[in-house]
Parts: C-alpha cells; sequence; structure tokens
C-alpha cells in the first residue's frame, strides 16, 4: 500500500509541474517530449511494481522457498478450476466443482516494507532527485550564459567524465559498487558534450558531396561520439552503447536538415546494425545462411562475450552453447569447478 501510494504522489508531482513551469517559469514551448517521459516513466512504475510485489524476485535469501510456494498456489488454482469434484476428492481435497478462483478469500502475504522504508528507498529518492534535477536543468539552460558555457567547453566536459568513468571500468566489476552503478550519471555530460560540438559544426554539415559532410567536420564529430563508447566497450555494457547511438543519431537527424545528408546517416546506422546483428547470431541461425558464418568470423573477434551471450538468449536461449564456445567456456569450467567443490562425489 506504501509503494502504491508513492508511486501515486510521484505522477501528481508529474502533473503539477507543467503548471509550475508555465505559470512561474513562463514556459511556451511544446510539450511533446515531456509527455512522452511522463508516459515512459509510468509504464516503468507499473512494471516494477509489478517485479518488486514478486516475493520470489525480492527475496534474498529463500528464493526456493519463495518459489516453491508460488508453484503450488499456482498448482492449487489450476486444480481449483479445472478438476472435477472426483479428482479433486482423490487428492485430499474438498469435493468442489470446478470454479474461478475467488482471490478475496486468498491470504495476502503481509507487507515486508513500512512507510519509512518506502520513502527512504531508492525507488523514492532517484526519481525525486530526477524530478527536480530537470527542473533545475531547465532553468539553468534558459541562460545564454550557460548555454554559451557548455558549447565552449563540451569537449573538455567529456575528457573530465572520462577520467573516472575509465577507472571505474578498470577497478570494479562490470561498472558495479555494490548494489550501485556509479557510473550513470556520466551519461549527461556524454550527450552534453556531443550536443554542443554539434551545436558548433551543425551549420557546416550542411556543405555535403553526394550527401557526406566535409572530413574536418565530420571527423571531430565522430571523435565525440566514439570517446563514450570505450568505457561502455570495457564495462561490456550492450544496452548503453545501443542507448547512445540512438541518441547521437536522433541528435544528427535534428541538426541536419537535408535529405541526402539524413539517407546517408539512416543507411550507415542500419548497416552497422546489420554487421553487428550478423556477427552476434548463434552458429545454429548463421548456418542456415550460405557464407554467412565465413563472413560473420571477423566480426565474432571483435564482439565482447556479453553481446555475443545476449544474442544467443534472444534467438536460442532454449539450446546451451557447445562447452568450447570462446564466449560460454570460462562460464561453464567455473560452473562445473564449483560443483566438484561442493560435490566432490563427481570426482570419483
Amino acid at each position: 500500500m506504501a509503494t502504491a501510494g508513492r508511486n501515486l504522489l510521484l505522477l501528481l508531482l508529474l502533473a503539477f509541474i507543467p503548471i509550475i513551469l508555465k505559470k512561474f517559469i513562463r514556459f511556451d514551448g511544446n510539450w511533446t517530449l515531456y509527455t512522452t517521459a511522463v508516459l515512459l516513466f509510468s509504464i516503468g512504475l507499473t512494471v516494477q511494481y509489478r517485479l518488486f510485489s514478486d516475493p520470489e524476485y525480492t527475496s534474498r535469501k529463500d528464493k526456493a522457498e519463495a518459489r516453491q510456494s508460488k508453484l503450488r498456489t499456482l498448482q492449487l488454482h489450476y486444480i481449483q478450476e479445472n478438476y472435477s469434484a472426483e479428482k479433486k476428492q482423490m487428492m485430499g481435497l474438498p469435493a468442489t466443482p470446478p470454479s474461478p478462483v475467488d482471490l478475496s478469500e486468498e491470504t495476502p502475504r503481509p507487507a515486508d516494507d513500512d512507510l519509512k522504508s518506502v520513502l527512504l528507498s531508492g525507488n523514492t529518492i532517484n526519481p525525486l532527485i530526477g524530478i527536480f534535477g530537470m527542473i533545475a536543468a531547465f532553468i539553468l539552460l534558459r541562460r545564454d550564459k550557460m548555454i554559451a558555457f557548455l558549447q565552449n567547453n563540451g569537449f573538455l566536459i567529456v575528457l573530465l567524465t572520462l577520467v573516472p568513468l575509465i577507472i571505474a571500468a578498470i577497478t570494479s566489476r562490470a561498472g558495479k559498487v555494490g548494489n550501485m552503478t556509479p557510473w550513470e550519471p556520466a551519461k549527461v555530460p556524454f550527450l552534453i558534450g556531443f550536443a554542443a560540438i554539434l551545436s558548433v559544426l551543425y551549420r557546416n554539415l550542411a556543405r555535403t558531396y553526394w550527401g557526406i559532410p566535409r572530413a574536418k567536420d565530420v571527423v571531430p564529430l565522430v571523435v565525440m561520439a566514439v570517446l563514450p563508447f570505450v568505457p561502455f566497450f570495457v564495462l561490456k555494457d550492450f544496452g548503453q552503447m545501443m542507448v547512445f547511438s540512438a541518441v547521437y543519431a536522433t541528435l544528427y537527424l535534428v541538426a541536419v536538415r537535408r535529405f541526402s545528408q539524413r539517407f546517408v546517416l539512416v543507411g550507415s546506422v542500419l548497416l552497422a546494425v546489420a554487421i553487428l546483428v550478423v556477427g552476434a547470431l548463434p552458429p545454429k541461425t548463421q548456418e542456415k545462411i550460405p557464407l554467412l558464418p565465413t563472413l560473420a568470423a571477423p566480426v565474432k573477434l571483435i564482439l565482447p562475450n556479453r553481446i555475443q551471450q545476449r544474442f544467443h538468449l534472444w534467438l536460442d536461449g532454449f539450446d546451451p552453447p557447445t562447452p568450447e564456445t570462446s564466449w560460454w567456456k570460462q562460464d561453464y569450467d567455473e560452473y562445473y569447478k564449483r560443483l566438484v567443490e561442493r560435490t566432490p562425489i563427481f570426482l570419483k
């Protein structure tokens, strides 16, 4: 109940923000971006509430017991809805005819969180920080001096952000410290840096040859776009690389005006995605197309193991790869090593 109330209060706060921006800050622009963000946030809250209300997901010690409890509840519900009275009597259950489950008669699981823990949890504090941070950023970016500062120092901002991020990527485990990923705020300076250099060069990007801008205008953009991928590549965070690629492409599409430029960009992005997908496809899928395994071999050499693992889970998740598979072998060997340590009988 406390979690549901917290979520409703957050949505209520988001509903009042447009009134505040309109009345006190005099914002007369388009609300499409804000509405989209609120819609995605609402969907996320719903999914998050469903996920974190699952005792198996939230349990840290008794996952097996929680899973067995869920299975038993599902089995009893299925028996009540589908089994005849004779079958139920044979199983030692009340001989009742098949009937829908009345959830009002079920005993609800007592909530583990109280009001204080909900209010002080990260699921409350983080959205509030994001909401007030958005308002602060909106107010600051209305000032010409702030915009000029970001435009003139975009590259320096990215470099200063890159140093601690690389240290975190090398010293932490997959970029995580405890249950947190402290490098997440680095995404904002990276996007500011790319937008800054794009705002300086966007006029020059209109000078094209067959839809391709001059090299002296493209190279700084490419360098600025590639810099964030270095730590994310080390962190093996495929999701962040996809997010940044999509955001960079969107910012470029907003900046350029000519159809030829947009056509070249969209074609290049689709080509890069196709090469990535083809290289990461499971071998069983590649074997169905002639010469595809041969063409994909060089791409597999440079793709991180995590990316290849993700594609295998998406496309062929029910069939484990062979033990000799490069991205699977280390986990496979470590698992059986721990299994032998726990169960010495396997050594016989």
